[in-house]
């Protein structure tokens, strides 16, 4: 006996069938399996990298705002908002990285789901740090290492593989 199917019916059939996930492909964002957790040390070391980043930013705004046909009583506020800007959005850069995270090999990734950092997650994650400064840096020395921003935003900070 012979069976013989023809080519329409048997790609039908095919379009038709669920597939079948015996294993998934994850993308590097998402191994966050293999990711660990960035040392107090560390993180500390970057936050201050990224400050003098931001600090850099306002004083070569500033001498730029001078220039401008501004009021000088308002040069200060014009020339702190690049800075502003840098140090809150920064963490949502590429592959979840200030410049100086991207220095010393370090992340931004979402808890859960493990994707970089978004701008959102980075502007929950930094908008507190001015107002708690010292008392924030404290909860890095927690088992999670999670900042209140970090709770706030769902992020952890890890070494990247």
């Amino acid at each position: 006996m012979r069976i013989e199917v023809k080519c329409s019916q048997a790609k039908h059939e095919f379009e038709a069938a669920e597939p079948e996930i015996t294993s998934i492909e994850l993308s590097p964002q998402e191994r966050r399996l293999s990711n660990v957790l960035s040392s107090p040390g560390r993180r500390y070391l970057g936050q201050m990298i990224d400050m003098l980043i931001a600090w850099g930013i306002f004083l070569a705004s500033f001498a730029f705002v001078e220039w401008l046909p501004v009021s000088k009583e308002y040069i200060g506020g014009y020339a702190l908002i690049p800075a502003c800007v840098y140090f809150v959005f920064s963490d949502g850069f590429a592959n979840g990285q200030s410049l100086g995270k991207k220095m010393l090999g370090m992340s931004v990734i979402d808890r859960r789901s493990g994707h970089y950092c978004t701008y959102w997650q980075s502007l929950l994650r930094n908008i507190l740090t001015p107002v708690l400064g010292a008392l924030d840096a404290v909860f890095i020395l927690s088992k999670r290492r999670q900042r209140i921003g970090d709770k706030l935003a769902r992020t952890i900070v890890v070494n990247r593989a």
